[in-house]
């Protein structure tokens, strides 16, 4: 079966079963921030196919996946207006995102105004950066929303009708550059992550093993439900990357082991099981559990082990993935029966993104030491240095 008969077949599968709800979860997901396993792109050209073939009316398909988009946007934008500017200044430096250019950036977006969202929107690698920046940079809703609206709605517009009139050779020209869409949206803000990571722990001085539980530890929780937040974004990046280059390089001899890796792989079977109305709620609910499992680790077991920081939050992962084998990998074998059993590949992904989970927690909480600035840290632990929250790193 060629990839895009199977892309077509899913697609066909889930208008069937769910309408066009199926394509407003996905896409109002995705335009929220969160990777999902099908680019929007693809659904949109899918639809696009179905919509000609007579199964959807375009006009139709064409406003839910606006207000889909004008949806999750808004809710990336507001999300982002909270967090502020302060955000940006505090962590921007790690990444040579300077005051000074910040300044500049916001001056621009300015000054371009709606131009500047509308031509942010339609280029691919900008739509969510362009929303973000929008909310940190305080520009005001009543501006934002229309541009967003022109310029989401071309985007929409472009790619359904690829689909509409082309269709299939459009997928086909995708599968002959052996690059994923998907495979960038993932790429660029791992890479991103995983930078700001390393750069802050050598800005604070971090040893390889440290001991985060000592100041404030009224607070631990806390931290570590933050810790627990970026842990489970970078897992699941992560995770993305690897289905993504797995099936780009399946794309270059025919077989089924893409076919076969989407059917048993925990998190998409979990999708095609739940149904659109609950994988809206099992999004903030999967995000919410990998803060909880952070939250556990800085309150009863990280001041306990002494261990490098990548090994305690390694070995923390055991607990999570140990309840994700027992309990949840039974579950979704009952409720997809015809899926046949999950078997050990949905184990060792499950086991791969636990050990990402872990690693991430682990090296991430410590970075809680640059928001105290009462002590000195002793000259073998921590050095002072500017941190990630602006503060002077303490000792511990």
């Amino acid at each position: 079966m060629e990839w895009w008969d199977t892309v077509r077949l899913s697609i066909s599968a889930a208008i069937a079963q769910h309408g066009l709800l199926a394509g407003f979860v996905v896409i109002l997901i995705e335009e929220m921030g969160v990777p999902v396993p099908v680019p929007g792109d693809f659904l949109m050209i899918g639809l696009g196919v179905h919509a000609r073939e007579g199964h959807v009316a375009l006009w139709q398909a064409l406003l839910v996946m606006e207000v889909a988009t004008l949806t999750g946007a808004s809710i990336l934008y507001f999300v982002s207006l909270r967090a502020g500017r302060d955000l940006v200044y505090r962590y921007g430096r790690y990444i040579h995102l300077t005051p000074a250019r910040l300044d500049k950036a916001e001056l621009w977006l300015r000054q371009r105004g709606p131009l500047a969202i509308v031509v942010g929107r339609v280029t691919p690698g900008l739509r969510m950066a362009t929303v973000i920046a929008s909310g940190i940079f305080g520009v005001p809703y009543h501006q934002f929303l229309p541009a967003l609206a022109v310029g989401g709605f071309a985007y929409i517009v472009l790619y359904t009708l690829l689909g509409y009139f082309v269709g299939p050779p459009v997928l086909r020209i995708v599968e002959g550059i052996h690059l994923p869409l998907g495979l960038v949206g993932s790429v660029l803000p791992l890479a991103l992550l995983v930078f700001w990571v390393v750069r802050a722990r050598r800005a604070l001085h971090l040893r390889q093993a440290t001991h985060a539980e000592s100041p404030d530890p009224r607070h631990r929780w806390r931290d570590g439900a933050i810790a627990g937040f970026l842990a489970t974004l970078i897992s699941t990046l992560t995770m993305n990357v690897l289905i993504n280059l797995i099936g780009d390089v399946t794309l270059l001899e025919p077989g089924g082991l893409v076919q076969r890796m989407q059917a048993r792989l925990a998190a998409l079977v979990l999708v095609r099981v739940i149904g659109p109305f609950l994988l809206l709620m099992a999004v903030p609910a999967f995000v919410l559990v990998g803060m909880a499992w952070g939250a556990v680790y800085a309150e009863w077991i990280e001041p306990h082990m002494q261990l490098p920081d990548w090994l305690k939050g390694l070995a923390f992962a055991l607990l999570p993935l140990a309840v994700a084998l027992v309990f949840v990998l039974p579950v979704l074998d009952d409720a997809a029966p015809d899926l046949g059993r999950l078997g050990p590949l949905a184990a060792a992904s499950e086991a791969l993104r636990h050990a990402c989970y872990g690693v991430a927690l682990g090296v991430i909480y410590p970075l809680r030491l640059a928001r105290f600035s009462r002590t000195r840290a002793p000259a073998d632990e921590v050095a002072p240095a500017r941190g990630p929250l602006g503060a002077q790193a303490p000792g511990h």
